[in-house]
């Protein structure tokens, strides 16, 4: 088994023992050169198997594409407009997609938060998922620096030179969003 697919199933483990994912949610894409390797549909993140990860070409259309995440078109676009991002990590955090309802822009109040993700963009497209409105509104904001965003509605995108760092700036985004949540919950009751 190759590196990359070890390095997915590790970082779909993590989501989901992290409750960053439902049973069925998210997807995971890493580029290799023209190429990226990206979950298939409607497959177990926590638990995925050789089988479930398809390697397809980054800039153009192929038969096999409907076996893919529904959120391909996302992944490929933000490939396409930025050639330094290596690996993408979509999840569904609870905390800060009930943010991005409230908040056009979150900013972390605590230290880890500040330190790796500064601040994180709310997405807001009429059209949340798997659309070309989505995929070229999250390309522009990984352009700007950015390295996660929240869709409103929907999830998390984030990006980094590896899975793991993209895994790094999703559990941090919901890290941040936690605290975040109770202290604005504590200060209300004061």
């Amino acid at each position: 088994m190759n590196e990359i697919i070890k390095q997915m199933q590790f970082t779909g483990m993590v989501l989901h023992q992290l409750r960053l994912v439902s049973s069925h949610g998210g997807n995971l894409s890493v580029r290799d050169g023209d190429y990226i390797y990206i979950t298939k549909t409607g497959r177990m993140a926590g638990f995925l198997k050789e089988k479930d990860i398809i390697k397809l070409p980054i800039f153009q259309e192929t038969p096999q594409d409907k076996e893919a995440s529904i959120e391909l078109i996302v992944h490929r676009e933000i490939y396409k407009k930025n050639p330094e991002i290596s690996a993408i990590v979509h999840a569904h955090p609870i905390t800060a997609t009930t943010l991005a309802y409230f908040l056009d822009e979150f900013e972390p109040i605590d230290i880890e938060g500040q330190l790796f993700i500064k601040k994180v963009p709310t997405c807001i497209v009429s059209k949340p998922s798997a659309s070309m409105e989505l995929a070229e509104s999250l390309a522009e904001i990984f352009k700007k620096g950015y390295v996660v965003s929240v869709v409103r509605s929907h999830g998390s995108f984030a990006v980094g030179k590896s899975l793991n760092e993209a895994l790094k700036y999703t559990s941090t985004l919901e890290n941040s969003a936690e605290i975040f949540y109770r202290w604005k919950t504590i200060s209300l009751m004061k």
